[in-house]
């Protein structure tokens, strides 16, 4: 008997229907996406759910650490299929919720591409998925209505993940000087500068850093990073151009760093409802915790069962 029919025999002779997870961490090559699954609606649904509960399940905090390369680098490198795979569906679903129909290239695919082929040991579904899609698309949109062409200096984007909102303003026609993206967690500088390592070799047009936002002088910054030897960069005088924080309602005393921000500093601020440190009610009371001296854009958004909060002006 042949390979292929001792294969199709025992993939036959199961009767139980296995959830994806075991699927990927089997790497039994007897199961197929052919295999024969009697074809109901209620079958259907039970795949559908248990899809959804594994997708729950793998969504989990990214894990706080002290950024090093050299560690990060080999554990992050580690063959980890299951986890591959679901990077990559987190990326189609965060690529399928980007609407912006002023791109004129598609660098971020590339990007994802990369990132996952080198590094399947770390989860990204933190970042990429259908909220942030959403989010920095409506946040992209209404800065190019706000400024259109006008210069908004170097960029400052506060609690930034793995870069994504970074590079989707590379595929704008924004202009500004240089791209900082800020965390307090150290795997996010490592994940944004590889997801963003073409801009960093071009004179760090970006740069990630792992930083404490309130250490940071929002006037005239000294900006100085970690890099991959474990060494400190040249410290340099930098003015935040335009400062970004979409995670105000991650922040248990966002009303603190408000204070810190210059009077007259172009800013963009994102609020959210749910299961967060300092949820806002509605619109109205998120309009008040951040009042402005010139107003742009004020607006709100719903993604599935959350409301989300941005306000775009000179403080």
């Amino acid at each position: 008997m042949s390979s292929i029919q001792e294969r199709r025999k025992a993939r036959y002779s199961k009767k139980k229907i296995v959830s994806n997870d075991d699927l990927y961490k089997s790497n039994d090559t007897s199961y197929s996406i052919d295999s024969e699954v009697e074809d109901t609606s209620t079958n259907r649904n039970v795949i559908i759910e248990k899809a959804r509960e594994a997708r729950k399940k793998r969504r989990k905090k990214l894990s706080v650490a002290e950024y090093d390369y050299q560690k990060m680098a080999v554990d992050f490198s580690k063959e980890n299929v299951s986890q591959q795979l679901y990077n990559y569906r987190c990326a189609m679903e965060y690529l399928a919720h980007v609407n912006l129909q002023s791109s004129s290239t598609d660098l971020i695919v590339d990007r994802f591409k990369n990132v996952i082929y080198d590094y399947p040991n770390v989860d990204i579904s933190s970042f990429a998925n259908k909220h942030n899609a959403k989010l920095h698309t409506w946040l992209i949109q209404q800065m190019q209505y706000a400024y259109g062409q006008k210069y908004l200096g170097v960029l400052y984007i506060l609690n930034g993940g793995m870069g994504l909102l970074g590079s989707m303003f590379l595929d704008t026609t924004l202009r500004y000087e240089n791209i900082r993206s800020f965390d307090l967690n150290g795997t996010c500088q490592f994940l944004a500068d590889e997801f963003m390592k073409d801009e960093l070799l071009k004179d760090w047009r970006f740069k990630s850093c792992q930083k404490d936002l309130f250490d940071i002088d929002y006037a005239s910054n000294v900006f100085q990073v970690r890099l991959q030897d474990g060494k400190l960069s040249t410290p340099y005088d930098e003015i935040p151009g335009t400062i970004i924080n979409t995670h105000v309602s991650h922040m248990t005393n966002y009303q603190d760093w408000w204070n810190m921000i210059p009077d007259t500093k172009r800013v963009v601020v994102v609020g959210e409802t749910g299961d967060v440190p300092r949820p806002f009610p509605s619109s109205q009371n998120f309009n008040l915790k951040f009042p402005m001296n010139f107003e742009q854009y004020s607006g709100v958004i719903t993604v599935e069962d959350k409301q989300y909060f941005m306000k775009i002006g000179m403080k």
